[in-house]
Order: structure tokens, then C-alpha cells, then sequence
């Protein structure tokens, strides 16, 4: 049931978050929280107990993958599943990310079958 999740959705492009939450809301989510970066996404995390983060990977001061670094290093959130957002899909991104253990990889521009269907299966 996607009504009763919590998301948590991190990119440093205001309207990339505002075009993510509007698909999450078409898709029949239910709790969809933002952050800018990944320091104010990893408070986020820890204050609000999201069951999934949507992160972009280039985002500054703290990049995707240096957020997921510190969620994974976090007892009690680093079991958190992640969905990376990105426009890089090339073997190194994808083995950094395997590394991390990040859950799905959506390539932009996202389109909310696709997202939907990350979400469920994650």
C-alpha cells in the first residue's frame, strides 16, 4: 500500500524535488518529505524514520553517494532503502552504487510507471 509510506526526496534542483513529488502524489503516495543536499538529508532521515529515500547522486556540498556513505554508517537508519536518481548509468556509477548497497537506480527523466514500479519493487 503506497499511501502509508513515507519517502524522503533529495536533490539540490528545487524543481526536480517538485516534479518527483507530484509523480510520487500521482502514484497514490502518501508522506513525501525534501531536503536539499545530503547533510539536511541525513537529519531528515534521522528525525522523520522515511521508509525509502529518492537521492540524486550529483548534488553539492554532499553528493548522493557521500550521503549514502553516512546513512549506512548510521546505526538504526542504515538499513534505509535508497532509490539513486541520475543520468549516469555507467558501470562505475553502478558498482559504486553496489558497493553501498543502494536498492534501485532510476534513470532521469523519470516517468511515474517507472517510479512506481522501483518503488514497489524495492
Amino acid at each position: 500500500n503506497l499511501a502509508s509510506l513515507k519517502v524522503l526526496v533529495i536533490d539540490d534542483q528545487e524543481f526536480v524535488r517538485t516534479i518527483v513529488k507530484k509523480m510520487l502524489s500521482q502514484i497514490g503516495l502518501g508522506t513525501v518529505l525534501e531536503a536539499h543536499d545530503g547533510n539536511s538529508g541525513l537529519e531528515q532521515v534521522i528525525r522523520e524514520a522515511p521508509d525509502l529515500v529518492i537521492c540524486d547522486i550529483q548534488m553539492r556540498p554532499v553528493d548522493g553517494f557521500g550521503f549514502v556513505r553516512q546513512l549506512r554508517d548510521t546505526p538504526g537508519i542504515d538499513h534505509t532503502p535508497v532509490i539513486m536518481l541520475t543520468a549516469h548509468t555507467d558501470a562505475a556509477t553502478i558498482a559504486r552504487a553496489k558497493e553501498l548497497k543502494i536498492s534501485a537506480f532510476l534513470a532521469k527523466p523519470v516517468l511515474p510507471p517507472a517510479l512506481k514500479e522501483k518503488i514497489i519493487n524495492v
